[in-house]
């Protein structure tokens, strides 16, 4: 008999491989960090013995979900800048914060939100990451993706901190050879690494010149690494290419160079006809973020047309200060929600598409379709266990209608990524949880105290304290 390292029997399997197909009774078998083997329980049992067993009876068993844009520093800002449109958010929020965060609070605020997306379901998430008022954040991020195991792809972003309101000035104000310095740093070192990786990400179109972009595509060649970049949030990029480079923004990378299958599109929502035209031709990738779309009013990005065109869209939470969670469950039913509302069609988009998108999708996106988002013999095993008995999902009649519309995050009860549990039944393998969530609190206590943020409800300044120890 064969000895795997893993072994999950009994399981109700969602594979999401080309065919689809859904097995009941069946199990995986895993050594290392791929699966070898997937059946019916009895025969793996007779073939297999694992190192360690998990009974998935009566679960459902899905590849794990891809997070395909977030902000996790961001996670130190939860709940602050509300009712506001996006760059007034920015002005109220993020903006004030960044010059106050160091690498300490850009590892905890990165650690609690891989944990909230590991309790949600992903096993990978693209951080793009933004915040360099100060040295080393990069690092500190990569990191939390080291201690916690999660499948980590950090977009070394560029913002212009230069053009922050008054009082808001940061320690570093980085310049573009800075920026591409550091790309090319981090690209080097994490080459190959087996569950970190490197996109570059330019924040949005003002924070570049043009030569800087003509670079990312040099990089993003050099180093085969994703680009990921705002694109049309809100009208606000078309109105600033308009006036700068007299044409709109997707035009304007497209004649840049920036645009491929490498290019992840992160919002796509004020799209027009020629757009579409346009990210079809070069088979852009479309990161959607309904949850915060909705929270900032910017719109609705046009996915029903998208995938009707056959452009490949992921899901993602976006940065907890514009979402207020890193929650995939709780997008995962947005995302079938906001189309359907959208159209007045109650067939805009399906389960069983907002599923695709979450996994296979998101693996496209970010350029790994040959490593994950999937169940197959060969892949990554990167995996999520879900337990349908609680009262918000039973009666269970079908794994994936349960999943997207009947679910939360209390259904996520063990998570796998490259064949290492990092939850089991509801528990974290390796940090203290308790002790990061008391840590961050302080934190971002301290930040808010520091940076005058702050909310107020009727009349009356809110604050909250560190947590008693």
């Amino acid at each position: 008999m064969e000895k795997v390292s893993l072994l999950i029997k009994n399981a109700y399997l969602i594979t999401m491989d080309k065919n689809r197909n859904i097995f009941q009774e069946s199990g995986i078998a895993i050594n290392d960090d791929k699966i070898l083997a997937i059946g019916p329980t009895k025969d793996l049992e007779a073939r297999f013995e694992g190192e360690k067993t998990i009974d998935a009876k009566d679960k459902f068993v899905f590849p794990g979900f891809v997070n395909t844009h977030s902000h996790l520093f961001q996670v130190l800002l939860k709940g602050l800048g509300r009712d506001k449109l996006l760059y007034d958010w920015l002005n109220s929020s993020v903006r004030r914060a960044i010059k106050n965060i160091d690498p300490e609070a850009a590892y905890y605020a990165a650690l609690v939100g891989c944990i909230e997306n590991i309790r949600s379901g992903c096993t990978t998430i693209l951080d793009y990451q933004y915040c360099h008022g100060q040295l080393g954040i990069d690092d500190a991020v990569m990191k939390a993706f080291e201690d916690l195991g999660i499948r980590g792809i950090l977009g070394r972003g560029h913002t212009k901190v230069s053009g922050f309101p008054p009082g808001c000035e940061c320690e570093i104000d980085e310049t573009e050879e800075m920026f591409f310095n550091d790309v090319e740093r981090l690209a080097k070192k994490y080459a190959d690494h087996p569950t970190i990786g490197v996109a570059i990400s330019p924040a949005i179109v003002w924070d570049l010149s043009e030569n800087g972009y003509y670079k990312v595509r040099e990089l993003a060649n050099q180093y085969k690494i994703p680009i990921a970049m705002h694109t049309v949030e809100t009208e606000d990029d078309d109105e600033y290419c308009l006036k700068e480079h007299g044409m709109r923004l997707i035009p304007y990378l497209e004649k840049v160079g920036l645009l491929g299958p490498d290019y992840i599109a992160v919002h796509s929502v004020q799209m027009t006809p020629e757009d579409i035209d346009i990210f079809e031709k070069y088979d852009v990738k479309v990161s959607h973020n309904p949850v915060s779309n909705m929270i900032l009013a910017s719109g609705v990005a046009p996915v029903p047309e998208f995938l009707e065109r056959g452009i490949t869209v992921g899901l993602a939470t976006d940065g907890a200060a514009s979402n207020d969670t890193q929650d995939m469950m709780e997008v995962l039913k947005i995302t079938a929600l906001i189309h359907k509302l959208h159209t007045r069609n109650a067939a805009a988009i399906s389960a069983s598409q907002v599923l695709e998108m979450a996994t296979l999708g998101g693996a496209k996106c970010v350029q790994m379709e040959e490593k994950i988002g999937s169940l197959e013999v060969g892949k990554q095993a990167d995996l999520i266990i879900y337990n349908p008995k609680t009262a918000k999902s039973v009666p269970a009649a079908d794994p994936v209608s349960t999943l997207v519309y009947s679910s939360g995050e209390n259904n996520i009860e063990t998570v796998v990524v490259a064949g290492k549990v990092l939850m089991e039944n509801g528990s974290l393998t390796c940090i203290d949880e308790e002790e990061a969530l008391d840590k961050l609190q302080e934190i971002a206590y301290k930040i808010r105290e520091k940076s005058g943020l702050g909310n107020h409800q009727w009349g009356q300044k809110i604050t909250v304290y560190p947590f008693s120890k």
